[in-house]
């Protein structure tokens, strides 16, 4: 657990292109939620370099740690202190942006090390067709959590395209602080 004081961290990464986009719209809401409560950190993953998994499988031996030299190491270290880690991604073909899944795919360490167990894990989606369409990539997130020991905290999903859609929205914010409480409530 990361204390900063007596506050813990929630460290959001965002999947979008966009840094004014819906994605980051959500994310603002809940870093409002969490203002006071929670340290928080907000990582824009286009502007993160982050190479693709090359299943070498050099993590799930010896020291259990990716030998790929890329910003992931970065990611990594803000991974292992935060309590309550935030995925942001707008919907691409029923599916998470590349940049999200490149994330995601990196996690592969924590299969073994464990290091990730017991935090927990959300999800912000805007999707252009809005909620039914992002079943798909809210079940890859909730068994990639499983997976890893963590606690799916749940999603928030919005229908929303154009940027500025969400923007104050309150009904998104009505769902966002609920998450908000759901996540203290398990925390």
């Amino acid at each position: 657990m990361s204390i900063i004081g007596n506050m813990k961290t929630i460290e959001i990464f965002i999947g979008s292109p966009r840094k004014n986009g819906n994605t980051a719209a959500m994310a603002d809401m809940l870093c409002s939620a969490a203002e006071g409560e929670y340290r928080l950190s907000v990582n824009y993953l286009y502007d993160i370099d982050i190479s693709h998994c090359i299943d070498c499988r050099r993590c799930l031996a010896g020291k259990l740690i990716c030998p790929i030299a890329d910003d992931m190491q970065l990611i990594y270290s803000k991974l292992d202190a935060a309590d309550v880690i935030v995925f942001g991604t707008p919907l691409y073909w029923y599916g998470p942006s590349a940049a999200a899944k490149l994330m995601l795919d990196r996690l592969r360490p924590y299969y073994r090390n464990k290091g990730l167990k017991g935090k927990s894990l959300a999800l912000l989606i805007p999707a252009a067709d809005g909620p039914p369409d992002c079943d798909l990539t809210i079940e890859m997130f909730k068994r990639s959590a499983a997976l890893l020991g963590m606690k799916f905290a749940g999603a928030v999903t919005a229908k929303a395209f154009d940027i500025g859609e969400l923007t104050g929205n309150e009904q998104t914010e009505k769902a966002i602080n609920e998450l908000f409480t759901g996540i203290t409530a398990a925390e």
